[in-house]
């Protein structure tokens, strides 16, 4: 799992581009304090770093795929979601300013797992919902239901302001 590069590396090249492509395991340590991300299984990364040495910049393509593993909204059980990203980030080997779109290398090295990482961050979705549930949760005084059987019962339901008029008739003489 090396995707990692010193500058060295990016000179010793014939035209300052180096592919790579490897298969990912990030150990449950690295997210074990965000909650709406239980697992990555399956991570690929393949791409390139092209280093510009007028600039002394090296953008870096990628595409990474695999699987996150994310907690129902409904009934809080894993659900797996495919994800496919193509993020392109940009490297500088000198100090970047904040106002800069720039990820300053550590030295001389170009480190790419924690920002393959916060790439795949960006991805997880806000909720997601298992698509086969068979039982929603209840309790006492309480039950989620699905937006049909809302819909049903809302149709069914009668107005409470309105009730009285069921009663009401209309006499004639």
């Amino acid at each position: 799992m090396i995707v990692k590069w010193s500058k060295n590396d990016l000179l010793n090249t014939k035209d300052g581009v180096i592919s790579f492509q490897e298969d990912l395991t990030f150990p449950k340590e690295t997210f074990a304090k965000i909650h709406q991300l239980r697992d990555l299984k399956d991570v690929h990364v393949e791409g390139s770093l092209d280093y510009d040495g007028k600039s002394d910049l090296v953008t870096v393509d990628m595409e990474i795929s695999g699987e996150m593993i994310l907690p129902c909204a409904i009934t809080n059980e894993d659900v797996p979601y495919p994800f496919d990203i193509e993020p392109t980030e940009v490297f500088a080997f000198r100090k970047v300013d904040d106002t800069e779109d720039l990820h300053e290398a550590k030295g001389d090295v170009i480190e790419l797992l924690p920002i393959i990482f916060q790439d795949i961050m960006m991805e997880v979705p806000l909720k997601v919902v298992k698509d086969d549930i068979k039982e929603y949760p209840k309790g006492e005084g309480w039950e989620v239901i699905s937006e049909s059987d809302y819909q049903k019962r809302k149709k069914d339901e009668v107005d409470p302001r309105l009730a009285k008029l069921a009663e009401f008739k209309i006499e004639e003489d």
